[in-house]
C-alpha cells in the first residue's frame, strides 16, 4: 500500500472532525477579558453554517475554583416560597442562576434533588434523567447516572438530563422535534462553567450540536453538558456584575426548584 493510501482515512477523519467542529460558528467572538474573569454575564448568538439558523442563549459563567452551585428548593404548590425568581436567588446569596429539575404535576420532584432544606427522593431510574450535576466539597461535577456515588458531603443536586455533550462531542440520537425554550448547564471540564437559557425556541439536538462546536457559544470547548427542565419552565438571572442592570428572563410558570451560583 502506498503511503497516500494510507494516509488517506486519517485525512478523512480529520475533515469530518473539522466539519463536526463547525457545525455552528459563533454571531461574534468572545473577548479575552472576558474569559479572564471569574464571573460573567454574556449574551451570545451561533449561527448553523448549513442555513444561517440563529441560536441565542444568556450565559453565566463562573469558575468552579471561587463559585459553586446551590440548588434553591421553593417548595410544593402553586404558591413558591418567593415573589419572583430573582428575589429567590437573591435571598440564598445567589448572585446568578436557572430555573432547576423536572417536577410532577403534583410538584413533586423527578428525581434526586439536594438543597440546604434537605434530600428529596430517592435516586430514579427514569430514561429522561440520565446524569446528576452536584457540587460538594471538591468541586463541581456533571457525570452520568451510572458514574454517580452517593456520598454525605454533597451540598446540591440535581438528578436531570438528558445529555447534551459528552467527551466534546454532541450526544447521538437526541430529539430533533419540538423546539422549545431550554435551560442547560456546561463545563470545559477545567474549572470553567457556565449556566445557560435560550429565549428562543430550539431542538435539543441544536442545543447540543451548538454546544459542542468550538467557540460557537463558549470562550472554551465545552467538555460536558445536560439539559434542564425548558419549555415554560425556563428562566436565567444574573446580578453579578457591581454597575451593571441585572439580566432577567422570567419563566412562564412558577417551578419547583432553582439552580443558583453562590460564592464559596
Amino acid at each position: 500500500m502506498t503511503l497516500s493510501r494510507r494516509l488517506l482515512p486519517l485525512t478523512l477523519l480529520l475533515c469530518a472532525t473539522t466539519v463536526f467542529a463547525d457545525v455552528w460558528r459563533p454571531a461574534r467572538q468572545s473577548t479575552a477579558e472576558d474569559e479572564g474573569r471569574e464571573l460573567y454575564y454574556a449574551k451570545r448568538t451561533a449561527v448553523r453554517r448549513s442555513d444561517g439558523e440563529a441560536l441565542t442563549a444568556h450565559l453565566a459563567f463562573f469558575t468552579s475554583p471561587s463559585y459553586r452551585l446551590k440548588v434553591l428548593d421553593l417548595g410544593a404548590g402553586k404558591e413558591p416560597k418567593s415573589a419572583s425568581l430573582s428575589e429567590a436567588l437573591r435571598a440564598q446569596g445567589c448572585v446568578a442562576g436557572v430555573n432547576g429539575g423536572f417536577f410532577h404535576p403534583d410538584w413533586q420532584p423527578l428525581g434526586m434533588v439536594v438543597s440546604d432544606e434537605g434530600r428529596i427522593n430517592a435516586f430514579a431510574r427514569a430514561k429522561l434523567l440520565s446524569g446528576v450535576v452536584h457540587s460538594d466539597a471538591r468541586g463541581t461535577h456533571i457525570m452520568r447516572r451510572g458514574q454517580f456515588r452517593d456520598h454525605s458531603d454533597i451540598t446540591a443536586l440535581l438528578q436531570t438530563g438528558p445529555y447534551l455533550v459528552e467527551a466534546g462531542r454532541s450526544v447521538r440520537g437526541l430529539s430533533t422535534a419540538k423546539p422549545s425554550r431550554r435551560t442547560f448547564v456546561a463545563t470545559d471540564w477545567r474549572g470553567h462553567w457556565a449556566l445557560g437559557a435560550t429565549p428562543n425556541s430550539v431542538t435539543l439536538a441544536e442545543l447540543a450540536e451548538a454546544l459542542a462546536s468550538d467557540g460557537a457559544l463558549t470562550g472554551w470547548p465545552v467538555n460536558r453538558a445536560i439539559n434542564l427542565d425548558g419549555g415554560s419552565s425556563t428562566g436565567f438571572f444574573f446580578d453579578g456584575d457591581s454597575g451593571q442592570p441585572p439580566v432577567l428572563l422570567k419563566p412562564w410558570k412558577p417551578v419547583r426548584n432553582l439552580l443558583g451560583i453562590a460564592k464559596r
